[in-house]
């Protein structure tokens, strides 16, 4: 840059000999714009990365199971911690479960590990002085927890479930209640994010439009499974909003997203990595580690067959 600077200036040196005051500083003007501009263009023309264009680290868990992390500052003007398990539901013969506990709380991770899982992350809303579930829960057919009644809506106004064949399915709140949806398992949560390809409206209130951690569930266009998990109360990695969190679903092709509980509860565990399995930065104990794991009543667990 030093010799290229001083090529310009020489030519700027004979300009003014040649030229009039009123030519040299309209041309040398020129000539300067025309030295910067390279830096200046390829600064506008940077295109904004989407969540698929993200620099992710990527490892195989299983067949048709793959496990994603990203850490930067590429979206959102927001530095990110992000973990995804991407599960291909033509491809994968792995089984979902629900775990639950209705009278304490236990960690994501041993849920995980007393059922055999080799992945999951945290559920539902809960009752964090007691325990159990305080939305609709249903496992194998039985109604675990009916909701709490009073509970704003907009916290359980969608589902995550599956019937007896095990094929996941993201749900809309039906008009009569979850006791219609005809499924063996239905895991309900708030807010819906996507419904059939449309972004939904989302309430103009903290939960929402502040950042916090986010865990999060989809189906994709390619017939995936995405369970997502976002960092967030942290220098290292902001959160998200909810309107944030749909777009970055969207981004990933889901046609179906479905939020599930945040803040201190979001955990993401994969067997036998990092630190006893959990791969994100649990938030609960305010360090960027893999430490503050939250004792939680309910998770989606996967299951090798």
């Amino acid at each position: 840059m030093d010799a290229e600077y001083r090529s310009e200036t020489k030519k700027v040196i004979r300009m003014k000999k040649r030229y009039s005051r009123a030519q040299f500083f309209l041309l040398s003007g020129i000539l300067f714009l025309t030295l910067l501009s390279p830096g200046l263009l390829a600064q506008d023309e940077i295109p904004e990365v989407t969540s698929a264009g993200l620099d992710w680290e990527t490892e195989i868990i299983t067949e048709g199971v793959t496990w994603k992390s990203y850490r930067g500052d590429e979206m959102f003007d927001a530095r990110l911690s992000i973990n995804l398990l991407e599960i291909d539901l033509d491809r994968t013969s792995v089984q979902f479960k629900i775990a639950h506990v209705s009278d304490k709380l236990i960690k994501t991770s041993e849920f995980a590990e007393n059922h055999g899982a080799i992945a999951a992350v945290n559920g539902s809303f809960f009752n964090m002085d007691i325990g159990g579930s305080v939305v609709f829960l249903k496992v194998d057919d039985e109604v675990i927890a009916d909701g709490a009644v009073g509970r704003n809506p907009f916290t359980e106004s969608g589902a995550i479930g599956w019937n007896e064949e095990g094929i996941p399915q993201i749900l809309q709140k039906p008009d009569d209640g979850w006791h219609s949806v005809e499924l063996s398992d239905v895991m309900s949560s708030g807010p819906l994010l996507i419904y059939r390809n449309e972004v939904r409206n989302f309430n103009n209130d903290s939960f929402n439009q502040n950042r916090h951690p986010r865990t999060a569930v989809a189906i994709t266009d390619k017939n995936q499974l995405i369970m997502a998990a976002v960092d967030g109360r942290s220098f290292q990695s902001y959160g998200m909003t909810i309107p944030e969190l749909a777009q970055f679903l969207q981004e990933l092709g889901a046609v179906d997203a479905l939020n599930l509980d945040g803040g201190g509860s979001t955990s993401m565990w994969v067997r036998d990595k990092k630190t006893d399995g959990i791969v994100n930065y649990p938030s609960d104990n305010f360090e960027f580690d893999h430490e503050g794991e939250r004792g939680v009543s309910n998770a989606l667990l996967l299951i090798s067959n």
